[in-house]
């Protein structure tokens, strides 16, 4: 049943963002909308390829999250100022991709494993791009039209995903929780998306 909420979800935030795509037409953040459309085929294809392929699709998650990286990488860096953040996010970006394979040959196969380092890293990283995101609109006029721009609530969303998510992620590889774990999981979905739709709707085309 999960496995069908999570691409209504994706794809429900898809519809409502193109509903009000001329708000973010011509925009950084109108990419978001097909790294949606990315996520939203990932999680369709990943149970699909278990089922009728036979196969193990771990690496179509893994492969998600160095995605996910390189399009946050961007999208952040296409909204800070601050020349060191963005030196600072590309090296970690580039630190990723080494612990990627780093984390392959020596404790979680890329293909056969769920890469929960890597997805904590992922994870770590997007906090600190928000932060940064966060700290140079505070200490701008940005702060004073933040809830009328999309990437105030992406941000808002991934940050309290994150938070949500990595802790459960620590804990779970000492304790099993799984059961507990799918709705902890689905709840910070809805969380996530549920942020971005807001965007999508009460955002104005001037602060995006």
């Amino acid at each position: 049943m999960l496995q069908y909420i999570y691409p209504l979800l994706i794809f429900s935030t898809v519809i409502v963002g193109f509903i009000n795509m001329e708000k973010i037409k011509g925009k950084k953040i109108f990419l978001l909308l097909f790294f949606l459309l990315f996520s939203g085929l990932v999680e369709v294809s990943g149970p699909l390829i278990v089922e009728f392929l036979g196969l193990k699709s771990f690496f179509v998650y893994n492969t998600y999250y160095l995605v996910s990286i390189l399009f946050y990488n961007y999208l952040f860096k296409a909204y800070l100022k601050s020349k060191n953040i963005k030196k600072i996010l590309n090296g970690l970006t580039v630190g990723f991709i080494i612990f990627i394979i780093l984390n392959h040959f020596l404790r979680q196969d890329y293909y056969h494993t769920f890469q929960s380092y890597s997805s904590m890293y992922a994870g770590l990283y997007v906090i600190i791009a928000v932060g940064a995101y966060y700290f140079e609109s505070l200490n701008s006029d940005k702060v004073l039209y933040a809830k009328k721009s999309v990437l105030f609530w992406v941000s808002l969303g991934l940050l309290l995903f994150q938070v949500g998510i990595i802790p459960v992620i620590i804990f779970g590889e000492f304790f099993n929780f799984s059961g507990l774990y799918h709705y902890i999981l689905l709840t910070l979905n809805f969380i996530l998306y549920g942020c971005m739709m807001i965007g999508f709707i009460v955002s104005e085309r001037a602060h995006n």
